[in-house]
């Protein structure tokens, strides 16, 4: 799952700090992660050499950030077997025959309680 919710990461880092955001496919409502600062935020480059350097560790920095938010982003999303839409733990309900999106179990007429209220 944590694969999955990756590849649905929307980059909102800055020159700072490293951050994520996704989106539910029912309600819309964004989902942000922890932010992780940058280890050399704010130390100037005094030639190109040094801002290559920091080039590189900024990726390695921000790929690992990236992985963790995706860890992060675990527990409050599921992706509905019905649609395949990823969801927020408020529009993903536990039913007695499936877990779903609540647009899905509306449609099947199922009763379900959110994960998160």
């Amino acid at each position: 799952m944590t694969n999955l919710l990756t590849g649905y990461l929307e980059d909102r880092s800055t020159a700072q700090y490293f951050c994520f955001s996704i989106s539910c496919e029912v309600c819309g409502e964004f989902w942000y992660s922890s932010s992780v600062p940058f280890s050399k935020a704010g130390q100037a480059a005094e030639h190109r050499e040094k801002r290559e350097l920091y080039d590189a560790v900024y990726q390695r920095e921000k790929n690992r950030a990236r992985l963790a938010a995706g860890r992060e982003a675990v527990e409050r999303f599921s992706q509905c077997p019905i649609c395949r839409r990823l969801v927020c733990d408020s529009c993903f309900l536990i039913c007695d025959e499936m877990d779903m999106c609540r647009e899905c179990a509306g449609r099947l007429k199922e009763s379900g309680e959110p994960v998160a209220p």
